[in-house]
């Protein structure tokens, strides 16, 4: 499976130095010399610099700012998951690597390092406490599967070239030409040009170096499942990580660590809270973990959720761990086959997406009716503008419509919420929750509006918007959420889930209190508004013309 992998990365490097050898070629046609070349070769030299040094800097800032205590293999020989580190880097035939121990209690693990020579492995206190010794010599595997795999070297070169296409589209958009001016203006259009294919580049570019991201991290996964032995102990350790993220109180401290290992974590952690929550609240109904889990793998729009990630969804790198074994924690194929209307699914996701965008179809038959209108000499610019900025308002106002619905505010739970494989990011659901409100949504935050509630299944964050926007917010969190923590209370509003999930909040209702919540309200005026003031800003700039 490993000769896939470096085929995959062979093939995204192949692509990505084609893309590189495309762009300078035609700029050395266009110019007929190289003259930023030195630009080009000092970005080379100063990521092998940062390949080779990068991992003694990483050194010192944990060591400032996370107090990180780094172990050789003889200092801690006696600890399982040493001896477990041992074994794997001799059969492999590398060096083993230095152990880095955080005092956090967020469980994460994450490695660095330029090659095996001089990689480290960082665990934090908070693995030992949430894993049992199996687990922890799973994630520890998953670590050294990027070791023994040397994926990090190749995302390095993969980050360099696609830093270039970027700096050769700042160059050929902004380079003066020293030619004749009869020259020059042609030179001057072919760099244009070429700077916008550099920019297309980068941006495939981009999303070929999360997709080479998302795939080392499939692989250091069944790195782990072959040394363990067991596929299914990495999947609990994934669930159980999660779950201790979404349980332990964020500090400043824990909340920037979390943030600055986010690319090298064993997850992302922001999308890792909602599947944590489940697990803890599911351990007695596997089927309604089995269905959030779903989520991830048949919706539409997990899928384009993940383009942006450096990880796999959790529920896609669980279903393939299951696959690797006879004997799976959960039976995918089985829950899809029997569970999932696609009709359904497919048929809501089209919906929810010409909703979604439907402000940019308006936006863009406006400009291209006043495109015509100029190539037409037809005088109708400022009729046609407001007519299209009127049509976005309506529009806008449906959309905001189709994502609160005001009527049938359902009771149910949040852990039924979250394993309805048809939720939607667009498309809120209404609901009423019977529960609590156990903390600020942001811990810490005295004047964070958010707050964190539960109910008997499960925790959600819900969203508060004041009838004051900023201010009343910042009052609401300083003054009069605190009170409200620990009450039994009701809450009504929309759930909508995407990467993440939420309720956003229409009423709060506790013992003698009822606090309303805008959300909707200000959906609406900032489509109004918005629209209001570029209709404004059309007509003056009619008059003056």
């Amino acid at each position: 499976m490993k000769i896939k992998l470096h085929l995959a990365s062979l093939l995204t490097l192949g692509f990505l130095c084609s893309m590189v050898f495309a762009v300078v070629l035609a700029a050395s046609f266009a110019v007929g010399r190289i003259s930023w070349i030195f630009m080009i070769s000092v970005t080379i030299i100063w990521n092998f610099l940062v390949w080779l040094l990068g991992p003694y800097v990483n050194d010192l800032i944990y060591r400032l700012f996370y107090k990180i205590t780094f172990f050789d293999y003889e200092e801690i020989k006696d600890k399982p998951y040493a001896k477990f580190i041992k074994e794997v880097c001799d059969k492999h035939r590398i060096k083993v690597p230095k152990i880095g121990i955080i005092n956090d209690r967020n469980p994460t693990a994450f490695t660095y390092g330029s090659a095996s020579f001089n990689a480290r492995i960082v665990l934090t206190e908070g693995i030992f406490e949430f894993l049992n010794e199996k687990e922890v010599n799973a994630v520890v595997a998953h670590e050294l599967g990027h070791i023994v795999n040397m994926d990090f070297i190749i995302m390095t070169i993969a980050s360099t070239l696609v830093t270039i296409l970027y700096e050769l589209y700042v160059i050929f958009t902004r380079i003066k030409t020293k030619y004749s001016t009869s020259r020059s203006k042609g030179v001057g259009g072919y760099l244009a040009l070429v700077g916008l294919v550099s920019l297309v580049f980068y941006w495939i570019g981009t999303y070929l170096l999360l997709f080479l991201s998302r795939l080392r991290e499939y692989y250091a996964d069944e790195f782990s499942a072959n040394e363990v032995g067991d596929p299914n102990i990495l999947s609990s350790a994934l669930l159980k990580i999660a779950w201790g993220i979404a349980s332990v109180p964020d500090t400043e401290k824990t909340a920037h660590l979390l943030n600055a290992t986010r690319a090298q974590g064993i997850f992302d952690f922001k999308s890792s809270k909602d599947i944590g929550l489940v697990y803890q609240n599911s351990l007695n109904e596997r089927t309604l973990l089995e269905r959030a889990l779903l989520f991830d793998i048949v919706n539409p729009w997990a899928w384009i959720y993940q383009l942006k990630s450096t990880h796999p969804l959790i529920g896609r790198r669980i279903k393939r761990l299951c696959s690797l074994t006879s004997a799976p924690m959960f039976n995918f194929e089985n829950i899809i086959n029997t569970e999932v209307d696609r009709g359904r699914l497919w048929g809501n996701f089209i919906k929810d997406f010409v909703v979604n965008y439907s402000k940019v179809f308006v936006v863009a038959l406006t400009i291209l009716v006043l495109v015509i209108e100029l190539i037409l000499q037809v005088p109708l610019y400022i009729p046609t503008a407001i007519g299209g900025l009127l049509l976005l308002i309506i529009v806008g106002i449906m959309k905001v419509g189709y994502k609160f619905p005001k009527k049938n505010f359902e009771e149910t739970t949040v852990l039924n919420c979250l394993s309805d494989i048809y939720a939607s990011p667009v498309r809120g659901r209404p609901i009423k929750l019977t529960g609590k409100a156990i903390g600020r949504g942001t811990a810490g935050f005295i004047f964070g509006e958010d707050m964190l509630f539960q109910d008997n299944t499960g925790f959600i964050y819900l969203n508060y918007e004041s009838a004051i926007p900023i201010f009343g917010n910042f009052y609401f969190g300083w003054k009069k959420l605190e009170p409200l923590i620990g009450q039994p209370a009701t809450s009504t509003g929309w759930f909508l889930r995407g990467a993440t999930h939420h309720l956003e909040l229409f009423r709060f209702e506790t013992t003698g209190k009822v606090i309303k919540s805008y959300v909707r309200f200000w959906a609406v005026f900032g489509v109004i508004a918005f629209a209001l003031l570029c209709i404004i800003g059309i007509v003056a700039l009619g008059f003056l013309l």
